[in-house]
C-alpha cells in the first residue's frame, strides 16, 4: 500500500511541472498581442511624418497678364457708357430742363421741377455706380488685382466728366441750367476738380466690384 501512494505522489508531482508550463503559455499567448499593439502606433506614426515632410509646398496663384490694358480699356468703356446714358437722359426731358432754365433766370424754380431735376440727376448716379461697380466685378473676374480695379475706376471718373465738359459750352444743351459757360481760368480749375471728384468716386466703387470678385481668388484667399 505504501508502494502504491508513493507511486501516486510522485505522478501528481510529475503532473504540476507540466501544468505550470501549459500555464506560462497561455500567458505567453495573452501577452504577445499587447507586444503587437504598440509596434504598429509607432510605424504609423513614422509614415505619418514622413508623408508630411515629403508632402510639397502649395505654388503661389498665378495671376493673368496685361492687366493694366485691361483696366485702361475697362475705365474708357465705363467713362463712355455713363456719359452717353446723361445726355441721353437729358436730350430725352429737354422740354423739363429748357423750363428748368427758364425759371431760374426768373428766381423763381418750382418745387415740381426742382425734383423732377433731382430725379433725372439721381438715375443718372445710379446709372454711374451701377456700371461702375458691374466694371469692377468684371475686371476682378479677369485681372484679379484689386489696384486695377481702382484705376479703372479713375480712368472712368475723369472720362466721364471730360466728355460731359464740352456740352456745357454749347448754348442750345438743355443741361445747361445756367447758362453757357465761358473758358476762363476759373471754369479750368473748376473743371479739374469736377475730374479728380468723379475719379474718386469711380475708383472707390470700381474698387468694390473688384474686392467683391476675387474674393475666393487663391491670390487673396491664402494670405
Amino acid at each position: 500500500m505504501e508502494d502504491v501512494h508513493q507511486l501516486r505522489s510522485t505522478g501528481k508531482e510529475a503532473d504540476r511541472p507540466t501544468e505550470q508550463a501549459g500555464v506560462s503559455r497561455r500567458e505567453g499567448l495573452i501577452s504577445e498581442p499587447e507586444t503587437m499593439r504598440v509596434v504598429p502606433t509607432q510605424a504609423t506614426s513614422g509614415t505619418s511624418a514622413q508623408r508630411s515632410e515629403a508632402a510639397p509646398a502649395r505654388e503661389p496663384a498665378r495671376l493673368p497678364e496685361r492687366g493694366a490694358r485691361y483696366a485702361l480699356i475697362t475705365g474708357l468703356i465705363m467713362g463712355v457708357l455713363v456719359a452717353l446714358v446723361t445726355i441721353v437722359l437729358v436730350l430725352v426731358n429737354a422740354g423739363l430742363f429748357n423750363e428748368a432754365h427758364r425759371q431760374v433766370l426768373r428766381d423763381a424754380l418750382t418745387v415740381r421741377v426742382a425734383l423732377l431735376l433731382a430725379a433725372i440727376y439721381g438715375i443718372t448716379w445710379l446709372v454711374a455706380l451701377i456700371v461702375a461697380f458691374v466694371g469692377g466685378l468684371i475686371l476682378g473676374r479677369i485681372a484679379v488685382r484689386r489696384r486695377l480695379g481702382f484705376l479703372a475706376g479713375a480712368v472712368g471718373g475723369i472720362v466721364y466728366s471730360l466728355l460731359l465738359w464740352p456740352t456745357s459750352f454749347i448754348p442750345a444743351y438743355p443741361g445747361n441750367l445756367t447758362g453757357t459757360a465761358t473758358l476762363d481760368a476759373g471754369t479750368a480749375v473748376l473743371e479739374v476738380l469736377w475730374c479728380l471728384l468723379w475719379g474718386l468716386g469711380g475708383a472707390l466703387v470700381c474698387l468694390a466690384g473688384t474686392w467683391v470678385a476675387s474674393a475666393r481668388h487663391p491670390h487673396y484667399r491664402d494670405r
